[in-house]
């Protein structure tokens, strides 16, 4: 199976995309391939790239002081990019690291912009894939905003065990919002000292 299905099977997740529409959005797209550890993008860059994980993981993080704060996380088929970046034109606020060796299928933002303006088809897959996107966001704010860490550990061994199984603890510790002794201590509650 092509990488570049990756592309489609995220943009299908807010819209149904035949084959005519796919065969005028593939040509504009490329695929990007990064090292574990690699920096996608930097604070401070614009992003100019709308791109979804074909391969790997990326972690989506922000510096406080001298901390870094795991935002987000992106594996095959997710979205990853600095969204308010690439909308705006203005430098991202985000670091997007490789957490894996990482392939990523992208559209250039010159390129949607293309898309959107000769394609009715195009312009509504654009933003039905944005709205999914922002009820996604919002879900997530209220659960940190209404659930404990321990909550929202229990949340993502049920819903998403893809973090618990390929995010290291201390990525997933300050995505948690607790220091990653706290999450050893939540660990120890929920499954006992096996």
């Amino acid at each position: 199976m092509s990488l570049y299905n990756a592309f489609r099977n995220a943009l299908e997740e807010g819209s149904p995309i035949d084959n005519e529409d796919w065969s005028y959005i593939r040509p504009l797209l490329k695929l990007r391939h990064y090292k574990k550890g690699e920096y996608i993008i930097r604070e401070g860059e614009v992003e100019d790239y709308l791109s979804v994980v074909a391969v790997g993981c990326v972690r989506h993080f922000i510096v406080k002081g001298e901390e870094e704060i795991s935002h987000e996380f992106a594996f095959e088929d997710e979205f990853s990019n600095s969204y308010a970046s690439f909308l705006s034109r203005t430098p991202s606020r985000l670091y997007i690291e490789a957490m894996e060796d990482v392939s990523l299928v992208s559209i250039h933002y010159d390129s949607l912009q293309k898309l959107y303006e000769e394609s009715d088809r195009g312009e509504r897959i654009g933003r039905l894939t944005t709205e999914n996107y922002y009820i996604y966001r919002e879900e997530r704010e209220l659960m940190l905003l209404t659930m404990n860490p321990e909550e929202l550990y229990l949340d993502l061994i049920s819903h998403y065990p893809v973090y618990v199984n390929r995010i290291p603890q201390k990525y997933l510790a300050s995505y948690l919002h607790v220091k990653p002794e706290s999450l050893s201590r939540i660990k120890r509650r929920i499954y006992g000292n096996k």
